[in-house]
């Protein structure tokens, strides 16, 4: 079995700046982190995970909580997360939470028996104490698509859900419509109460108030891209047509959302942009042995398909 020693040798350094180069501890020349990342690939080493972990007190891995995994954006997210950890040497722990605060106290317990060296939040419950768990214990955690906490410990990635609601209800607006309705089915998720808040505040701004799906709403706006194609199925099953009767926004861009069944107006969120970048902010933490501290808003883009339109009254 090729051994650390083995690797050292073959690269003509020592057996501290091999660790140092495989678990990203200190700093090290390029041209000898090149050499030893050399010497791996040829003689085939394999650190011992389980036996780096209980000496560094740390376990190559980081964990990503998520409140729905069948949702196509939290897939997406996770699988990003995934991917790009697994190319810096990471294992991934994923928690489907469906934002049941117990759940999500037994992912908090899980991780830190298991020293996890990060955590990418992707959505949790209302009032969750999950990432004040996490920190307290030195965990560096990074929040992914919820940034309105203040604990400067806190890594942010975020999408501006206030200026997305803004340019949703503002192409509404101009296309004539005033009664516009909010759905959501998980309102006690943290996405979908700060979105509800965005969308009445962008209303008042026009002198208008939300008013529900079933009180005349010529425009419904969806807490997601699932929930508005779920809004549009109910609403052809009730003998009304999208847009000619009313129009229907998503939130997020999935997959889906562009079928040329669907062509769902929505604003696109980069999940594989938010992940890579949570992945990397995340681990650069629990190399340095230290809180993220950092905070980063992604532009969003409002893409209008054939689903709005002028109201026919």
């Amino acid at each position: 079995m090729t051994t650390l020693m083995d690797v050292a040798e073959k690269a003509g350094v020592s057996k501290s700046t091999v660790s140092n180069v495989i678990r990203g501890t200190a700093m090290v020349a390029e041209e000898t982190r090149a050499r030893v990342e050399r010497a791996i690939a040829e003689t085939g080493y394999h650190p011992n995970a389980i036996a780096r972990s209980l000496k560094a007190r740390t376990s190559s891995a980081i964990g990503i909580v998520v409140p729905d995994l069948t949702n196509p954006f939290y897939a997406q997210l996770a699988v990003g997360v995934e991917r790009a950890a697994n190319a810096l040497g990471y294992a991934v722990l994923t928690a489907n939470t469906e934002c049941l605060p117990e759940t999500e106290e037994q992912a908090a317990r899980a991780w830190i028996e298991r020293r996890v060296d990060g955590v990418i939040i992707g959505g949790m419950s209302l009032a969750s104490t999950l990432p004040k768990v996490l920190l307290d214990r030195d965990v560096p955690v990074v929040l992914a698509s919820l940034g309105e906490f203040e604990d400067p410990r806190l890594g942010v990635i975020d999408h501006d859900d206030a200026a997305a609601m803004e340019s949703i209800v503002a192409h509404l607006y101009d296309l004539g419509h005033r009664r516009l309705a909010f759905v959501s089915d998980h309102l006690r998720e943290h996405a979908g109460e700060r979105r509800f808040l965005g969308f009445k505040a962008a209303l008042k701004k026009r002198r208008l108030m939300p008013i529900a799906i079933d009180d005349g709403a010529t425009a419904v706006v969806a807490h997601n891209d699932l929930q508005a194609i779920a809004t549009m199925d109910r609403l052809e099953r009730r003998g009304l047509k999208v847009p000619d009767d009313v129009s229907v926004v998503g939130f997020d861009d999935i997959p889906l959302a562009g079928h040329s069944r669907i062509q769902l107006t929505t604003v696109r969120s980069d999940a594989v942009e938010m992940s890579r970048r949570a992945v990397d902010l995340v681990i650069q933490a629990a190399r340095g042995n230290r809180p993220v501290s950092h905070r980063e808003f992604l532009d969003v883009q409002l893409v209008v398909r054939s689903t709005t339109a002028r109201p026919s009254k």
